[in-house]
């Protein structure tokens, strides 16, 4: 498979010449087998390889993340446990044409610099770094829709391999390792209601009827192999349709609360505060920009 850097000039190509042949989107034809483009095709069109068979594409207007930042404030020292999670990180998103996501850019650290590498189908994927993009840090299976079923972690050893179930609407519904279920959504009103802790402890979500413009995970479990950032990808599942305003353990008295900032322009959310207890825990901040890709015309 091509390295990235080979991915992002030909995507170049293609967008600077009509009648190349065309990446597929992430939400493909039912005929997966179809390819290429014939010379002549009007844009918008690809033909298949079956008789009279095509699939036509329309430019879409959309609110996507540009940039993602993470702002973790400082913890008393009785929370020295929670050291790693203090400083500030901010990841570039770039996309393609389509919105897949093929680059996070940390300025100036290569190491937490991703860069994502698909194949033709956009069955696989291939995540490396800025500072070896030779090695493969994580290996992604990917279903019809665009969303990993199968995550291999090649930073553990031996490599970690997760395996991950969604619904109809594209919300991940279970998290497996070794054949354990770590995390089971469930899904109410296209919100996450409820994820679990190895089948036991329950998380409950609150939401307010403001929609969750940008696709902004909140709702996110910790007990699937994944941190936040590999969710903000979009490529494990979707994220609530409004806008979350309260968790907590089901068993547990205390729950976050989280206020928001948008943007006039976009709707979407600009900065997530999240209190616990009561007291001020972290900040998660976000760009956002209207954005034109291409999808599947239904």
């Amino acid at each position: 498979m091509k390295k990235v850097f080979a991915f992002l000039l030909a995507t170049l190509v293609v967008m600077s010449f009509v009648g190349c042949k065309k990446t597929e989107p992430s939400v493909k034809p039912q005929d997966k087998e179809q390819e290429g483009e014939k010379e002549g095709e009007k844009e918008g069109e690809k033909e298949g390889e079956g008789e009279g068979e095509t699939v036509e594409y329309e430019t879409v207007e959309v609110v996507m993340k540009t940039a993602y930042i993470e702002a973790i404030c400082e913890w008393p020292e009785e929370n020295d446990w929670k050291a790693t999670r203090i400083g500030e990180t901010r990841w570039d998103l770039s996309y393609d044409e389509f919105g897949h996501m093929v680059s996070a850019i940390v300025k100036d650290d290569p190491e937490k610099s991703y860069l994502f590498e698909y194949d033709e189908d956009f069955t696989e994927c291939e995540i490396t770094t800025q500072a070896d993009p030779e090695i493969v840090i994580y290996d992604l299976e990917l279903n019809e829709d665009g969303l990993c079923t199968k995550f291999t972690n090649n930073t553990k050893d031996p490599a970690e391999v997760w395996t991950y179930t969604y619904d109809a609407d594209g919300f991940q519904l279970t998290a497996t390792i070794g054949g354990a279920v770590k995390t089971a959504y469930a899904i109410k009103n296209k919100n996450i209601f409820t994820w679990s802790r190895n089948e036991t402890r329950l998380k409950e979500h609150k939401y307010n009827d403001k929609a969750n413009v940008a696709d902004i995970h909140t709702s996110w479990s910790e007990d699937a192999g994944l941190d936040r950032f590999l969710y903000e990808t979009g490529l494990f599942g979707r994220s609530s349709a409004n806008v979350c305003t309260e968790a907590k353990w089901q068993d547990k008295d205390a729950k976050a609360t989280y206020e928001y900032e948008f943007d006039e322009a976009t709707g979407g959310i600009t900065k997530e505060t999240k209190y616990y207890a009561g007291d001020y825990d972290f900040d998660v901040c976000f760009a956002v920009a209207k954005k034109t890709i291409k999808r599947v015309k239904k």
